[in-house]
């Protein structure tokens, strides 16, 4: 069969066309570029506030990472909660790691309150050991959860990983129970009907071309018109280009890639995934997959940290790993491949910030689910005067000397990150 090279979680929940079609106004107090999570919730929060707010994105809206991601919506952040600690210091670096609970809880509320059917589900997730030295990082960590954050998960040796996964490819694992699932797409459409309701004006399709001070207000530049705004919010995390260079030098956009197999028989779903939790292994050249609510294998992960490679070359590449992993699957048959673009941060810390008078709220590592929730809430407060700051903007945010928004040092980087994962 013919493998369709777009997002299945697109052509399941498609966006309105009616969402994004707004004129674009001459004026607002604050214009949000990027319609996604982080730039749809923080306009309606902004609206809630007593704000006027116009969302623009050159695509359609919730067109990028949006949904396209594995729909994990996954505590902690991309580093462990011992080292963000041993970075930032105790008080804050508690505060950091408690904020992703926050977020997921934040997602939980905003579904129920708001009733979008977006399949969320407390599932939990399975933290893989792609190594036996990995396993025991792992031990060492949930015992430093406990004794210093009163946070529980458990540790499952590879003799009992069966209960959890129907393969024998990883050393051990960790659940986390609190973790949750969701169809990204119909979330972030979820999203957008939420803030189209409550009166956000959505400009899709409109590529913002400039932004310039003129006196104390910002003057937008699109192709379809010129919007003048007192406040601006760069929400474009892996696809923030060089519209504002000082920030597109803070962000590294990496590619991730997924396949979908066709609906497969719920016996064997019940063999691969027994409590349908979300996975994802200990590879900086990691995997990730989960069975999705029709009764597919999603199976996504890193196949190169660029995100122009071609779709049927990275499906080749996950189908053969994914078999490997799990070799009832030979003969299935692959129905898409997809890719979509990350934002990663020098330090792998989400940030939000202000750069030349902008605001700016990116840098998830892969754990944007639940984080852009939270920071779309922290940063319309902090637009609005309704909070003096965010323990994600009283953190630093390094750049590098030979970063200047093109990433020629990418090749280099993943095979740096190939060998880790070979050594380590």
């Amino acid at each position: 069969m013919t493998v369709v090279e777009s997002s299945l979680w697109q052509e399941q929940a498609p966006m309105p066309a009616s969402l994004g079609a707004d004129p674009l106004p001459a004026s607002t107090d604050v214009a949000v570029i990027g319609a996604g999570y982080t730039g749809l919730g923080a306009a309606h929060k902004l609206k809630q506030l007593g704000m006027d707010v116009v969302v623009i994105d050159q695509h359609a809206i919730g067109w990028g990472a949006s949904s396209r991601n594995g729909g994990k919506a996954l505590v902690g952040l991309k580093n462990d909660a011992s080292k963000v600690v041993q970075t930032y210091g105790r008080e804050q670096g508690e505060a950091l790691w408690r904020a992703s609970v926050a977020g997921i809880d934040m997602v939980e509320s905003i579904v129920r309150k708001e009733g979008i059917d977006c399949e969320f589900e407390r599932s939990g997730s399975v933290y893989l050991a792609c190594k036996p030295a990995h396993f025991d990082a792992m031990q060492r960590e949930t015992e430093w959860l406990a004794s210093n954050f009163g946070y529980h998960r458990t540790d499952v040796a590879p003799s009992e990983l069966a209960d959890e996964i129907g393969t024998d490819a990883y050393s051990g694992g960790t659940i986390d129970p609190t973790s949750a699932g969701l169809h990204p797409a119909k979330w972030v459409r979820g999203l957008a009907e939420i803030a189209a309701r409550n009166g956000v004006t959505l400009c899709a399709r409109n590529l913002v071309l400039n932004v310039d001070r003129v006196g104390t207000r910002w003057l937008v530049r699109t192709t379809k018109g010129v919007m003048d705004a007192a406040e601006v919010l760069i929400a474009t995390n892996g696809y923030t280009g060089e519209m504002v260079p000082g920030i597109q030098r803070r962000v590294l956009p990496v590619g991730s890639y997924i396949i979908a197999t066709e609906p497969l028989d719920s016996a064997l779903q019940k063999v691969l995934s027994p409590r349908r939790r979300m996975f994802y292994d200990s590879n900086w050249f990691l995997k990730y997959f989960r069975i999705t609510s029709d009764g597919r294998m999603l199976f996504g992960g890193r196949t190169t940290i660029s995100p122009d490679q071609d779709l049927a070359q990275s499906a080749a590449i996950l189908q053969r790993d994914m078999v490997a992993m799990f070799p009832a699957l030979a003969g299935v048959e692959i129905s898409h491949s997809w890719s979509g673009q990350l934002g990663v941060t020098f330090d792998s810390m989400p940030h939000i910030g202000r750069q030349d008078g902008l605001w700016y709220a990116l840098g998830y590592g892969g754990h944007g689910v639940a984080l852009s929730t939270l920071f779309a809430d922290h940063v319309a407060h902090l637009i609005a005067g309704k909070r003096d700051s965010s323990v994600f903007m009283d953190i630093p945010h390094a750049t590098r000397f030979f970063y200047r928004g093109n990433p020629w040092f990418r090749p280099m980087l993943g095979w740096g990150l190939r060998a880790l994962d070979r050594f380590r």
